[in-house]
């Protein structure tokens, strides 16, 4: 364990193996929210949520806000119940001047930029702007996620991948309306006295993901505690001088057959994965891949993964380490690179890339490499040609800890 984390441990107990870049422990708790929205948790630091509960524009702006929300009827329904919570363009302007005349003082700067922000790596994507734009972005870029998730959640926007994340209730249906109005008046009956001028949208937004049963980025935290936790442990004793590579890298292939937990061509990865592994090619095996298919099933390709391999394959337990949120390729990569890097496997060395040949060729490719940037902003690792068809080397980078909140079920 590193300084920084056995410090942050003994700090806030109960905080333990969180997904954190090396040097780096998060102050807070791995909680769906703090997953999804990250700013939100590091403006709670005591200096800042002063500042921010001091401050009288944002007063101001929370009290209008507030007003925005019906208590009885609105027109058109169910839409305008729900487009009171949305920041809107002025709203997230006004916040930006405020947050970039706070930055302005150096010393509020280095307790949220300095010590939190920027070692997380939650927004490497804007690692080049300055203090106050940092800040000014990240802000902008949490308000249109959140904004996001009432579109897709409450109002029925399509989001980008419609079978597996849309909505689960009937927007035309009448009833809709009574839901967003219990909704939102329940919510704005949450309100408490030391609430930073967040607060009220992040509740409305967390409830909404909760109500459609959307809760997946907050599902087996922390990462590298329960299951994970016998594997971590195991990655921390290991002698590495002997292996090629770090570990395999397995991606599911989740069924759209309700019975099914595992797709066909994950039993064929699976396979070649087990035979490379009792070749001594890595010394861990990582699978990769959540809930996905077919939409809302209760099973996790991660978790059926793991237990094919220990029970079909012999695989030890705790040679499998399980990142069970992807739900494309673009975030299997992602995925696993936050993982090999947060769980301290050596960065001087590959991972291996497993699968079809067919997928092996896609994930080399431009395509994927295109659909990286357009979908997460980054591009997670080095791609190079493994020792066989099967394989690709991977090395991962530290960008990949950035946070995407538009996706709100794997961020």
């Amino acid at each position: 364990m590193s300084i920084c984390l056995a410090v942050a441990s003994s700090l806030y107990p109960g905080l333990a193996a969180a997904q954190d870049p090396a040097g780096y422990a998060s102050p807070f708790a791995d909680t769906l929210a703090t997953r999804i929205f990250p700013l939100f948790a590091m403006m709670r630091a005591p200096d800042w949520a002063q500042a921010l509960r001091d401050d009288p524009v944002l007063v101001e702006l929370a009290a209008a806000r507030a007003a925005r929300v019906p208590e009885n009827s609105c027109a058109p329904s169910p839409q305008c119940l729900a487009d009171a919570w949305i920041w809107t363009e002025a709203d997230i302007a006004l916040v930006q001047t405020r947050l970039r005349l706070m930055v302005s003082d150096k010393k509020r700067a280095r307790a949220l930029v300095t010590r939190q922000m920027r070692p997380s790596g939650r927004f490497a994507r804007h690692a080049a702007l300055s203090d106050a734009e940092f800040v000014a972005t990240a802000w902008a870029e949490t308000a249109a996620a959140v904004n996001q998730v009432i579109a897709v959640y409450a109002k029925g926007t399509p989001p980008r991948y419609p079978v597996i994340d849309s909505i689960i209730f009937n927007i035309a249906d009448p009833k809709m309306a009574d839901v967003l109005d219990t909704h939102g008046v329940a919510t704005a009956a949450r309100a408490k006295a030391d609430d930073l001028f967040f607060d009220p949208s992040l509740r409305y937004a967390i409830g909404l993901l909760q109500m459609n049963e959307r809760i997946d980025a907050g599902s087996y935290r922390p990462l590298l505690g329960g299951d994970n936790a016998d594997t971590a442990r195991a990655v921390a004793r290991m002698n590495w001088r002997a292996k090629p590579y770090t570990a395999l890298l397995v991606f599911g292939h989740g069924p759209e057959d309700v019975q099914s937990r595992t797709g066909v061509m994950g039993h064929i990865r699976l396979a070649i994965a087990a035979d490379l592994f009792a070749r001594g090619l890595a010394p861990f095996i990582i699978v990769s891949g959540g809930n996905v298919h077919p939409n809302r099933t209760p099973f996790n390709e991660a978790v059926e993964m793991k237990r094919l391999l220990v029970t079909q394959y012999g695989i030890p337990a705790d040679r499998i380490l399980m990142e069970p949120h992807a739900r494309h390729t673009t975030t299997n990569l992602r995925n696993c690179a936050r993982l090999l890097l947060a769980a301290g496997f050596p960065e001087d060395r590959p991972a291996l890339i497993v699968s079809d040949h067919r997928t092996i060729q896609y994930i080399g490719g431009e395509e994927l490499a295109l659909r990286n940037l357009k979908e997460m902003g980054v591009q997670p690792g080095r791609l190079a040609p493994g020792p066989d068809r099967f394989t690709l080397r991977f090395v991962p980078d530290p960008v990949a800890f950035h946070v995407e909140p538009a996706d709100p079920l794997d961020p």
